[in-house]
């Protein structure tokens, strides 16, 4: 399911990632998904979700993802580092303990030290997993 359109200046963000990331020059920071799905994750395994962080403010400093934990399931959210180029490349990683579908709340935030100028956006990302199969050999 789309969510309105990826986030992006004034067109939607040319990428095949499942969410985008836009900064605007006030340090508002908009998540979106993208008409990319995320595919079924095998558990155990970690597994990189890509975005590209649009940042046309030209922003520095850092990105924090935050998010709850989540039961079975184990999250790697890096800080990025905003260099105030106009596109950089961002990614998450999972990895599932269980079979299991989740619901896990991203939340995205630039310049939190700035408190109210820099506002934050949060995504509901819906993830499933599955047993990896062995090829047949």
């Amino acid at each position: 399911m789309v969510h309105g359109e990826p986030a992006g200046c004034c067109a939607p963000v040319d990428t095949t990632a499942p969410l985008s990331v836009t900064i605007n020059p006030e340090a508002r920071v908009n998540v979106a998904r993208t008409g990319s799905r995320v595919r079924s994750l095998a558990i155990g395994e970690w597994h990189t979700i890509d975005f590209p962080i649009v940042n046309t403010g030209y922003v520095t400093g850092q990105l924090v993802i935050e998010a709850d934990p989540v039961s079975d399931v184990d999250l790697d959210l890096p800080a990025h580092e905003l260099t105030g180029e106009p596109r950089q490349e961002g990614a998450v990683r999972v990895r599932f303990d269980v079979p299991t579908i989740v619901d896990v709340t991203l939340t995205f935030r630039a310049l939190s030290a700035l408190g109210g100028l820099a506002t934050h956006s949060s995504l509901h990302l819906i993830l499933r997993s599955h047993v990896a199969r062995l090829p047949i050999v």
